[in-house]
């Protein structure tokens, strides 16, 4: 089949990470970009890229009583990723989460009007964390086969569709600040120590499923949950935040319940840390 593979470039935000290949050659010639989300805490920016002071910024945020905001790319940053490349398909965390899908929209508007034979495409996630390695080789796979621009986007938007978002949140304190979630719920969260793992909606929304006292129970309720959600085996990450110990648990709970499975295990970036807060986990699959 003929290649198609001239000036491709994926993208996504700091709070969606594409999964790339492992080996010498990633994605074999396809470039790949994340923009960061900014955490504002106090008069400290924390940007989220490789470096960042996760457990600092957690900290501070801790010790501050407006608990910190977030900023999402704008779009001039998404422009800027996007560079010159003639075929972009850019990853947004959920847009009920966040402005960066409409700062990515108004990159492509921007984009096409000055150069309007480009191939620029955006796909809201309807979630967050990392999502699975399978997308990024569906991707691929289409590009080496010559496939369109509209076919590769096409089952790149199903296959994200057909990935489950589950969260098992250390803390709520920052969703309910940054009114994600009821503030009712929270109050009796942080008063009674409860703790809670939710689900991302259809509309990529954050839905509790289980709430619970403490973290002990943890792990038999994101087993649970995989069941109620209809997990069979397959792809399946973990990200985590500064909880390396308890992810690679659950990744060894989930290979024993479910033989045909792999598990990868990720630190979770600095937006999706600010979130979930410390120990938390995001589990994403792929149908």
């Amino acid at each position: 089949m003929k290649r198609n593979d001239h000036g491709w470039k994926l993208v996504s935000d700091s709070g969606c990470s594409l999964l790339v290949p492992d080996g010498p050659d990633g994605l074999a010639g396809i470039d790949y970009a994340e923009v960061p989300f900014v955490i504002s805490v106090d008069n400290t920016d924390y940007i989220d890229e490789p470096g960042i002071d996760i457990e600092k910024m957690l900290e501070h945020i801790a010790n501050c009583r407006s608990g910190g905001r977030t900023s999402c790319p704008s779009p001039h940053a998404w422009l800027e990723a996007w560079g010159d490349a003639e075929n972009v398909i850019a990853f947004t965390l959920s847009a009920a989460l966040s402005g960066s899908y409409n700062s990515a929209i108004a990159a492509r508007h921007m984009a096409l009007e000055k150069y309007p034979d480009r191939n620029i495409a955006v796909i809201n996630t309807c979630g967050a964390g990392g999502l699975p390695e399978q997308l990024t080789n569906i991707i691929y796979e289409g590009i080496h086969e010559g496939d369109s621009f509209d076919a590769i986007v096409s089952a790149a938007d199903k296959a994200v569709r057909e990935t489950q978002v589950m969260f098992a949140l250390g803390s709520l304190d920052n969703l309910i600040k940054a009114g994600r979630l009821n503030k009712l719920v929270g109050y009796a969260a942080h008063r009674f120590n409860i703790s809670a793992i939710g689900v991302a909606s259809p509309g990529g929304r954050i839905e509790l499923r289980h709430k619970f006292r403490g973290m002990k129970k943890t792990y038999d309720k994101l087993i649970d949950t995989l069941r109620e959600t209809g997990f069979a085996g397959g792809e399946l990450v973990i990200s985590h935040c500064m909880n390396e110990e308890g992810a690679e648990k659950l990744g060894h709970l989930i290979e024993a319940e479910w033989l045909d499975t792999d598990v990868s295990v990720v630190p979770a970036s600095g937006l999706c840390s600010y979130y979930m807060g410390k120990d938390g986990l995001i589990i994403t699959y792929h149908e």
